[in-house]
């Protein structure tokens, strides 16, 4: 359980998984914000520079793979280095492979994990 909450930008389209996601975090301890597109989510990132990400890739406005390009280039080092977590249906081995070229902290397909591992991930890199 987090001492001094930490926040967690969730930038998904999705609405059930995000608002589940976000309930849950909440619960756990953490300050959630949410983002609906992949413009608002950048923004956010850069605004309100979150403690990590969890970032969906196919989204409206601007795709994950975009934002994760952008935030590694950002000139701010605090922005750059923030971790990111891809959360994503896309499991090809190209898909991941692209995301960890781009600085992806971490590669989750949401099928196969549960919102308690994705808590268990957050606290690894926190």
């Amino acid at each position: 359980m987090p001492n001094n909450k930490k926040t967690i930008l969730i930038v998904e389209d999705d609405e059930f998984l995000r608002s589940l996601c976000a309930k849950r975090l909440n619960q756990t301890g953490f300050h959630v914000d949410v983002a609906v597109d992949g413009i608002e989510g950048f923004e956010k990132i850069i605004k309100e520079k979150p403690d990590l990400v969890l970032l969906d890739i196919i989204m409206p406005g601007m795709e994950g793979f975009a934002i994760l390009k952008e935030t590694r280039a950002n000139k701010n080092r605090a922005i750059a280095k923030i971790p990111i977590i891809m959360l994503s249906n896309l499991g090809q081995e190209s898909d991941i492979k692209k995301a960890t070229e781009l600085g992806a902290t971490d590669y989750l397909i949401k099928a196969h994990f549960t919102i308690d591992d994705i808590i268990d991930k957050i606290n690894k890199y926190l």
